[in-house]
């Protein structure tokens, strides 16, 4: 079932003052009273801190959208489905925001392997407005060849933001199976996301 834009509006707002800020934030605020429904996220509400982007708010809340859209979202309730949540917002947060060599290295050849992609025009819409189906698609794809050894030098980079190289490993293999789902009905990742990011905040289609 498609989540609800409104509905998952209330989730990644109510958090993102937390979340996009580059400093570490505790796990509570994090999952405190989140919960993915079948139906509708709901959340215990907090209030946020700052004005928050709505690029990378929506453009998080669109790949939320799609892994449902795909079905391979974790049952609501369980760490798993809050660990996605965690893994989608923190990681545009490494990725927009982090000084770390390695994770910026990773980056570059990831958007420099994918096929048709000029890597500065791609990073250049990364960091105005978020994950992109097509960021996505490269990272899974960088990843799935990098080394174990080279994995591990990206974890003091994530570690900045509370996440390690098992959650992304975990968020890719997310990605990799969403392709794959929406492919056997039919359907392409690039085209549902760019539906689901025309729902969400910060939309400029």
């Amino acid at each position: 079932m498609s989540i609800q834009p409104l509905s998952l509006r209330s989730s990644l707002v109510a958090h993102a003052s937390h979340i996009l800020s580059p400093s570490p934030m505790p796990m509570c605020l994090l999952l405190g009273g989140l919960i993915i429904g079948t139906g509708s996220p709901i959340l215990a509400q907090m209030p946020g801190r700052a004005t928050i982007p709505s690029g990378p708010v929506g453009a998080a809340m669109a790949v939320l959208a799609t892994l449902q859209d795909a079905n391979v979202l974790p049952p609501e309730g369980t760490p798993e489905a809050n660990r996605v949540i965690k893994s989608v917002i923190q990681f545009q947060s490494v990725f927009l925001k982090t000084s770390d060599a390695a994770v910026q290295t990773f980056l570059s050849h990831a958007f420099a392997a994918q096929k048709g992609s000029d890597v500065n025009e791609a990073a250049s819409q990364f960091r105005s407005t978020g994950w992109t189906s097509n960021t996505l698609e490269a990272l899974s794809e960088q990843w799935g060849v990098t080394a174990i050894d080279q994995r591990e030098q990206l974890a003091p980079g994530f570690g900045q933001f509370n996440v390690s190289p098992a959650d992304f490993d975990f968020l890719m293999e997310l990605v990799a199976r969403a392709r794959t789902a929406l492919e056997q009905r039919g359907q392409n990742m690039h085209q549902v996301f760019a539906q689901r990011r025309r729902e969400m905040p910060g939309s400029t289609q």
